[in-house]
């Protein structure tokens, strides 16, 4: 799944310091995921909850052959930045992993790992069972959605896209399988419309929610606590982004748009049809009054049209206006500390039972 990791402002956990201890009573988990705002809190959930990380599982950077790379350099830091944040002085190997991607050699990387289970979030391809099937509890996936709806790469935008966010908007934990977010799902947190009423917001919720999955679901059914429920079947969503889903109309919205530009402005972003030219939208900074039946009007550096309850004026996007997006972000508040999410659990194993 495809999710921007350049968000900014979230602030939930201090770095853990643990050190290397016995793993009596203890699971060890390799992680695939990229080290974002959305993924932080979980790795410090995790070891929070007692745990150990044996590997991080991290995309490839691709490397210029003759040219040094400010933008690989500047991304790599990043990461290591965010990891120190988020799991301290936590010793962690990180595997570098891109395409094409070499299942035998990653395999043999984690030959030597001893951990239960491998954990999962936005690695856009299938992991072969047979990797899946050298760990004892096999694979776990996050997928920001409640399966079985919206399956696929783009949950998150899609949901917003077709206003379902309050319906189908969550996270799942689910068994990893042959087949994209088909697992056996094992627990789910859902979200309500404040969790999307901005990119900060939704931010804040995708990872609270992750964090919870990760330290007290994912560990239950290592130990035998949740056997999970099979996906029902049936003609869902296929959770991808397309072209025409970027682009705004009349009959949409001023909540909808403003919906859509928090979830897809910044990336890959929203567009509007002004004269045959295609226009990317910046934020809302005016309603101007009901609608007036006109055609959009495209003034410097704004532009004027009519949704189906209002006219209003949008900035256009560009370069100024994503630094200044970038730093609005980087000084924002941090949220306000919520209560644990609520969790529902599939497949509870009842004492005696297990």
């Amino acid at each position: 799944m495809s999710l921007d990791g350049g968000c900014h402002g979230l602030r939930l956990e201090r770095p853990v310091l643990l050190s290397p201890q016995t793993r009596s009573g203890r699971l060890s988990a390799v992680f695939v995921l990229d080290i974002t705002p959305y993924t932080g809190p979980l790795l410090s959930g995790w070891l929070e909850a007692g745990h150990l990380i044996d590997a991080i599982v991290v995309p490839g950077i691709r490397q210029r052959q003759k040219h040094f790379s400010v933008s690989n350099f500047r991304r790599g830091l990043r990461r290591r930045l965010q990891l120190k944040r988020y799991i301290g002085n936590t010793p962690a190997r990180l595997i570098e992993f891109g395409r094409p991607y070499d299942w035998g050699t990653l395999a043999s990387q984690l030959s030597e790992t001893k951990a239960d289970v491998l954990i999962c979030f936005a690695f856009p391809a299938l992991i072969p069972q047979d990797l899946l099937g050298t760990f004892a509890k096999g694979g776990l996936n996050l997928h920001p959605a409640l399966l079985p709806n919206y399956r696929g790469p783009h949950p998150l935008h899609r949901l917003a896209v077709d206003g379902q966010h309050a319906v189908h908007g969550g996270v799942t934990l689910h068994k990893m399988s042959a087949d994209f977010d088909d697992g056996d799902i094992l627990g789910q947190v859902s979200f309500s419309e404040a969790d999307w009423v901005s990119l900060q917001t939704l931010t804040d919720s995708v990872a609270r929610a992750m964090r919870a999955l990760v330290s007290e679901v994912a560990p239950a059914y290592c130990k035998g606590s949740l056997s999970g429920m099979r996906q029902p079947a049936g003609d869902f969503v296929w959770a991808r982004l397309k072209a025409a889903h970027t682009m705004i109309s009349p009959e949409m919205s001023i909540e909808h748009v403003a919906l859509m530009w928090h979830v897809l402005g910044t990336v890959p972003g929203i567009y509007l049809d002004v004269a045959g030219h295609k226009v990317r939208l910046g934020f809302q900074i005016r309603r101007l009054g009901p609608p007036t039946g006109h055609v959009p009007v495209r003034r410097w550096g704004s532009v004027e049209f009519d949704l189906a309850d209002g006219r209003v004026r949008y900035l256009t996007y560009s370069r100024l206006l994503k630094r200044l997006v970038k730093l609005h972000a980087t000084f924002a508040r941090a949220p306000v500390r919520k209560s644990p999410p609520e969790i529902r659990l599939f497949g509870k194993v009842e004492d005696g039972q297990a």
